[in-house]
C-alpha cells in the first residue's frame, strides 16, 4: 500500500523534511505491530472464525490483492499514457 500510495504523490508536493524522515520508519513499525499481533494470535482467531471463516478471509484477501493488482495496471497505464495528451 505504501508503494502504492507513493506512486500516485505529485511532484509538486511539499512535506516537510521531518515527515519524510519520519513516516516511513514510524509506517513500517505500525505495520510490523499489527502483522505481529494478528500471526500471534492465529490460534484464537481460528477458533474463532472456524473453517468457514477462515475460508472467507482468505476470499476477501485474495479479492484485496486482485485489486491492488489492478491499482497498479491502472497507475502505469496512465502514467505512460498522461504524458502524450
Amino acid at each position: 500500500m505504501l508503494v502504492s500510495s507513493a506512486s500516485t504523490l505529485r511532484h509538486g508536493d511539499e512535506f516537510p523534511a521531518w515527515v519524510i524522515i519520519a513516516a516511513p520508519p514510524l509506517i513500517f513499525l505500525v505495520v510490523a505491530v499489527i502483522a505481529w499481533s494478528a500471526l500471534r494470535s492465529t490460534d484464537s482467531i481460528m477458533r474463532l472464525t472456524g473453517k468457514a471463516g477462515i475460508d472467507a478471509i482468505s476470499r476477501l484477501m485474495g479479492f484485496l490483492l486482485v485489486c491492488m493488482g489492478v491499482q497498479f495496471v491502472i497507475n502505469g497505464v496512465l502514467e505512460i499514457v498522461f504524458p502524450y495528451q
